[in-house]
């Protein structure tokens, strides 16, 4: 019996030591292979622009800093542009490291499917990797640098995977969820848009973001294009591009991309803004912050309609209050009053009511109606598959609890 063990066990040894040795050194060549941490996607001139970011570990007594390169291809397809790269570079694209895709803002007309799919079959790159829109050039973006990382794929990174304790206020998808979604019975699909912002001015609200983006856009221009030395950039992903059919077809605020989230995932731990409460004789500004949430979304079909029965509840507690009463931002466990309990449940059922309108609006069934009403009533599926969305029937149930 040990004999037959110790017999077992060199023959593991010697098929390891084959694997090994007959490993091809030509692809794992440090010096051959480029690492891709990420890809920008464009079209232009009729062509496919892809720009590889590769990130070049150079760290040296005086340096401990991470350099990164950019490396361009182009083709009439995706997987030719990815070829064209690695032959005009002569490095071999080492894509199992890639975790992000950017598509550029002029893909946004065109079923961007024709370019998932083949990152989505291909056994290259992982179906994990986040994809996103970017609202300029795809290149542009991997091209900047922000004040906390030198490389920008990472810091996209950072703000569309954000740990425990930050805001669930991004949309994120990947690769697998958006090509499973394009060919599902609703054929819709979203993905956060990368805006940039000026690190100075900070996010702010809706529209001054929008007039930062676009200041910075001419700054960055008028400096010098490419430079790392110009790191006074943020990117902001709270904006949400819906698809149909793989087309752009319109977009979620940041306040609807938090709604949107809430009655979909978890929102624990994302702060709410609550304004113009009344206090007091006065009106205050609070700002919430989710302990524990609860949702779902019901589909039933009938012979008139299709009822969508949406329920939320959260637990929060005051992290912060505007008003001249010091004393009310220093108790430890501040109950809900019910003037705040009211407004914060009056601004989620409008918030939620606007996803409702947007999808109508748009064609686009983000919410997966569509899909449940195929698996839980397919018997009435014919019979609203092709008008479901102006056969609508929904309720909304938002309830908002407080420390006692």
């Amino acid at each position: 019996m040990r004999l037959k063990r110790a017999k077992a066990m060199m023959i593991s040894v010697l098929l390891l030591f084959t694997f090994f040795f007959s490993n091809d050194f030509g692809l794992i060549d440090v010096e051959k292979t480029s690492i891709v941490t990420a890809i920008a996607i464009d079209y232009e001139n009729q062509k496919y622009l892809v720009t590889a970011q590769v990130a070049v570990p150079e760290a040296t007594d005086t340096n401990t800093e991470n350099q990164k390169a950019q490396l361009s291809g182009k083709g009439n397809t995706v997987g030719e542009a990815i070829k064209d790269l690695g032959d005009l570079s002569g490095w071999f694209p080492k894509l199992a490291f890639c975790n992000l895709i950017i598509l550029g803002n002029g893909l946004k007309d065109q079923n961007v499917v024709r370019i998932l799919d083949y990152f989505a079959k291909t056994l290259r790159l992982q179906d994990s990797a986040l994809v996103a829109l970017a609202d300029k050039n795809a290149k542009e973006i991997l091209s900047l640098s922000t004040p906390l990382d030198n490389i920008s794929s990472f810091a996209i990174q950072k703000i569309l995977f954000k740990a425990s304790g930050f805001d669930n206020d991004v949309a994120r998808t990947d690769i697998k969820t958006f090509c499973a979604g394009y060919y599902s019975p609703n054929s819709s699909g979203f993905m956060p848009i990368i805006k940039v912002i000026s690190a100075d001015s900070g996010s702010g609200n809706e529209g001054e973001k929008a007039d930062n983006s676009s200041s910075s856009s001419s700054q960055k221009n008028q400096t010098s294009q490419g430079s790392n030395s110009d790191s006074n950039n943020l990117f902001d992903a709270r904006t949400t591009a819906l698809f149909k059919d793989g087309k752009m077809v319109g977009e979620l605020s940041p306040d609807l991309t938090v709604a949107f989230n809430a009655i979909n995932t978890s929102i624990a731990g994302t702060s709410l803004a609550v304004k113009n409460v009344p206090y007091n004789d006065q009106e205050c500004n609070y700002l919430l912050t989710v302990l524990n949430d609860k949702n779902s979304i019901k589909v039933k079909a009938t012979e008139n309609d299709v009822e969508v029965n949406i329920s939320l509840s959260l637990f929060c507690k005051v992290s912060d209050v505007d008003a001249t009463d010091s004393g009310q931002s220093l108790s430890a466990n501040l109950p809900l009053s019910k003037p705040l309990i009211e407004k914060t449940k009056t601004m989620l059922v409008n918030n939620i009511t606007q996803l409702i309108n947007t999808s109508v609006q748009t064609g686009c069934d983000f919410l997966k109606i569509k899909e449940k009403l195929y698996r839980f009533n397919y018997s009435k599926y014919s019979l609203y598959k092709d008008n479901f969305l102006s056969k609508l029937k929904v309720k909304i149930d938002a309830d908002v609890r407080g420390q006692r």
